[in-house]
């Protein structure tokens, strides 16, 4: 037999983490990943509340959220992951529990998400929201995983499908920007020096291109950059 497998390319991965009682979400938190989707999870960089979704997209994902939790009848927390590619959604998977980001999305929207569970699950209804509670955005969050190549010689620094990352660090700022430097410097990234040299080494044509703006920030800034021959050839 032969197996043919088709990949959908430059997907955006959606994540939802909610809790429902008797099928009905009563609360519930839209997270993006940076990376495209096919990266694990666990390795992706999470930006909750979502930022770059359309509304149409926005719209489906809740669409599909309700369809799920009343067709399942889930009392309790769950999670979502989802693909979106030109406003068109497909579910990756949906887990009946509590995932790693609960803690996480809780935090930035200021949604009290395992409490909210917790009530359900002992059968109590004080407390629960009778409408969909979605928590107030008054910082945006970034999750940033850890890794550890740089400790172990021959390693490929490489993420996918399996999860590679050894920890995570979850900060907060004014606007995803802020969030995300904040959540490298944890992980240990150093922020070059204006005049420091930048080696770039860029895949695709389409990954060139779309990083031409930053490397002329880069440039107006003061750095000096070098870069792979693909890449040094593409900006000559």
């Amino acid at each position: 037999p032969v197996v043919i497998s088709k990949f959908i390319e430059n997907a955006k991965e959606i994540e939802i983490d909610a809790v429902a009682a008797n099928g009905r979400v009563v609360a519930c938190v839209i997270s993006e990943h940076v990376e495209n989707a096919g990266v694990h999870s666990g390795d992706a960089t999470i930006v909750s509340p979502a930022q770059d979704l359309t509304e149409k997209t926005l719209e489906g994902v809740r669409d599909i959220m309700f369809s799920v939790a009343q067709a399942l009848y889930i009392s309790g927390p769950f999670n979502m992951q989802l693909m979106a590619k030109d406003d068109e959604l497909k579910v990756i998977e949906c887990n009946v529990r509590a995932s790693r980001s609960f803690p996480f999305v809780s935090k930035a929207l200021d949604l009290e998400l395992i409490p909210i569970a917790t009530r359900i699950f002992l059968g109590l209804t004080e407390d629960v929201p009778q409408t969909l509670q979605v928590g107030t955005a008054n910082y945006v969050g970034v999750k940033v995983a850890q890794f550890s190549f740089n400790r172990l010689p021959g390693s490929d620094p490489t993420v996918g499908v399996d999860m590679m990352s050894t920890g995570e660090v979850a900060c907060f700022g004014g606007d995803r920007g802020e969030a995300y430097m904040k959540g490298l410097i944890s992980t240990g990234f150093k922020v070059p020096a204006a005049g420091m040299n930048v080696l770039l080494s860029i895949g695709t044509y389409r990954a060139k291109t779309d990083f031409l703006p930053a490397a002329k920030v880069l440039l107006e800034l003061g750095f000096k950059l070098y870069g792979s021959k693909g890449t040094a050839d593409f900006y000559s």
